[in-house]
């Protein structure tokens, strides 16, 4: 998987070129929040393997790294036919458990995983590292800025109509828990142009955001087709975060569900659901399973069978 990371480097753990799963701390980059490394990672029997996308001396027009990096992503996608997801991880996430997470993302809907990491596990006693955590998701727009305006640059090129017509690629972007924050702070920053514009779906999935308010920032969020946003009223992880620092979760609150550009799916109830914060990669039921399925791969999460809208919610639910 391709790594986009504005976390720093541990530089130590790196042996011949290739580093492990502590490749990347939990600090920003020593140059600022805003300077992103690429990297590529595989599980080798067991083992991470990180490579540091390498950077030229001299950047030109033809040897950007990201430019050649984003490129082999499309040709790899083209070549299996997968669809791939745009991954921004919550909180208290070290480097480690963000590749474990997003292997199991990978594994568990088929598709490639492209991943923003960014350092949201700073250390500490739990509530001064989430109020550390919350810094650095709002530090670090200007990298996910940066990051998405290239992506959807290189993505597009070179410009053919015809091999353009015959690529069905799904492209998704997934913000969960805290991530969710970093991305809300994105959207209502001058800096957003309508970027997630190129992802087929955009899910919010879990979000440790307000609930109060959510619909003038997610109303501004703009898809190829559709927005995503999950709900588990008994999701533990949130229910800690409304404990200590404030109430009404987005993705832990079944009411003001009036966002007019989204799609709502309350997961509260459904078998094996219980306390699950991570619904798309749990093991829960088939249902839920089906709906992350079909959104990563591009589709249409209100077909999912299982599911019944309800009007008075304003969401789907079992």
């Amino acid at each position: 998987m391709l790594i986009i990371t504005n976390r720093n480097i541990n530089k130590s753990n790196f042996k011949n070129g290739v580093g492990d799963h502590n490749a990347f701390g939990d600090y920003a980059n020593a140059k600022g929040p805003n300077e992103v490394r690429l990297a590529h990672a595989d599980k080798v029997e067991g083992v991470w393997q990180v490579r540091l996308v390498t950077e030229p001396s001299k950047i030109t027009e033809n040897n950007i790294p990201s430019k050649k990096a984003f490129a082999e992503v499309r040709e790899r996608l083209t070549s299996s036919g997968k669809n791939c997801v745009f991954f921004v991880h919550g909180f208290n996430q070290s480097f480690y458990k963000n590749l474990e997470k997003s292997l199991a993302l990978e594994k568990e809907h088929g598709v490639e995983v492209v991943v923003f990491s960014w350092p949201s596990n700073p250390g500490g006693f739990k509530t001064k590292e989430y109020r550390s955590a919350k810094r650095n998701a709002q530090a670090s727009v200007g990298a996910l800025d940066a990051t998405l305006e290239k992506l959807g640059h290189y993505m597009k090129e070179p410009f053919n109509k015809e091999a353009l017509e015959a690529c069905d690629i799904k492209f998704t972007f997934m913000t969960y828990s805290l991530g969710n924050y970093l991305f809300q702070n994105y959207v209502i920053n001058a800096l957003y142009e309508a970027e997630t514009r190129m992802f087929d779906n955009v899910v919010l999935c879990q979000a440790d955001v307000d609930n109060a308010g959510h619909q003038h920032w997610v109303n501004n969020i703009e898809a190829g087709k559709r927005v995503y946003i999950t709900i588990n009223e008994n999701d533990w992880v949130l229910k800690w975060s409304d404990a200590n620092f404030q109430k009404d979760r987005l993705g832990r609150t079944a009411r003001n569900l009036v966002a007019s550009n989204a799609f709502y799916f309350d997961f509260t109830g459904g078998p094996n659901v219980g306390k699950t914060h991570g619904l798309f990669y749990e093991k829960t039921n088939d249902v839920v399973k089906s709906f992350f399925t079909t959104v990563l791969n591009g589709g249409r999460g209100e077909e999912t069978d299982g599911l019944v809208f309800d009007s008075k919610l304003n969401a789907y639910k079992f």
